[in-house]
């Protein structure tokens, strides 16, 4: 059974080791995880990224050829519009999962749309070369489909989506969740301009996190941040809006009862970058 993996891609600046928008541990965690995906010899990869929430059903890349990319930023440095990640999708293996997740009892559809950053940023780090904006030549030579997280707020589905998603571990799949540990970019901003190295919030949740998931709470523990008072001041100062922390509740829900290891901590400014392997 392959392991899920949670990360913390950042914005399309984490590309660039060593950059203000990067954090160099992190980069070079995810820069390990590639070799060790790949060792695995997984028929395909499936990646759930915070940048696509659909509504209504949860929809599934579906191409045959090269996945197209989405540049999802604004005012970024020149040369992120320029990068390029080659992979392939499938629209046979789009189809399987779209029926898995119908026999979940979740709507689900084929969709046409490109790879958003949270998903190409990270995976050109981990199986690409970062180096290089082009390298002319596939990058990842195992497909890789991209599913969308749920449009509810409520963790319980996108726990649901990672159980549905769970039996093609079984199956030789590698499932990649992207999002942040934290993620308040309301006051990233303010907190530069106050040259606040890592604001208050951070290190408390991330150490949250990694107790619930290294200590098998699983989704119960994970809501709490819902309905304790005092968690749920932590988690939305933490994340002010959801999407960035709902992959991690999806790769707990394909995890199930697996041992989920942290592979990095570190937080700068209003981010967390902790990455996992739920084994």
């Amino acid at each position: 059974m392959l392991p899920v993996y949670f990360i913390s891609h950042g914005g399309p600046t984490f590309a660039i080791r060593g950059h203000s928008g990067s954090e160099v541990g992190a980069w070079d965690t995810v820069r390990k995880l590639g070799p060790e995906i790949l060792s695995l010899n997984p028929d395909y990869i499936i990646c759930v990224s915070a940048h696509w929430r659909s509504s209504n059903k949860i929809l599934v890349s579906s191409f045959d050829g090269e996945n197209p990319l989405v540049y999802d930023f604004y005012n970024f440095p020149r040369e992120l519009y320029e990068t390029k990640f080659h992979t392939n999708g499938s629209k046979s293996i789009a189809a399987n999962i779209v029926s898995l997740l119908q026999k979940h009892g979740i709507d689900a559809a084929s969709e046409s749309r490109g790879l958003d950053h949270g998903v190409w940023t990270p995976l050109r780090v981990a199986f690409g070369n970062p180096h290089v904006q082009d390298t002319g030549n596939l990058d990842l030579a195992v497909p890789l489909i991209q599913v969308s997280l749920p449009q509810s707020d409520k963790m319980v589905d996108s726990y649901k989506l990672g159980e549905a998603l769970a039996s093609l571990r079984s199956q030789n799949v590698a499932i990649i969740c992207s999002g942040m540990s934290v993620h308040n970019l309301k006051e990233l901003k303010q907190a530069m301009s106050q040259e606040i190295k890592v604001a208050p919030y951070v290190e408390p949740f991330n150490s949250w996190l990694t107790d619930s998931l290294t200590n098998h709470y699983g989704l119960e523990a994970l809501q709490k941040a819902e309905t304790d008072p005092e968690l749920q001041k932590l988690y939305l100062k933490a994340h002010p809006t959801p999407e960035h922390f709902h992959p991690v509740v999806v790769a707990v829900g394909a995890a199930k009862d697996g041992k989920a290891e942290v592979l990095h901590t570190a937080g700068s400014i209003t981010l967390g970058w902790n990455i996992y392997r739920f084994s």
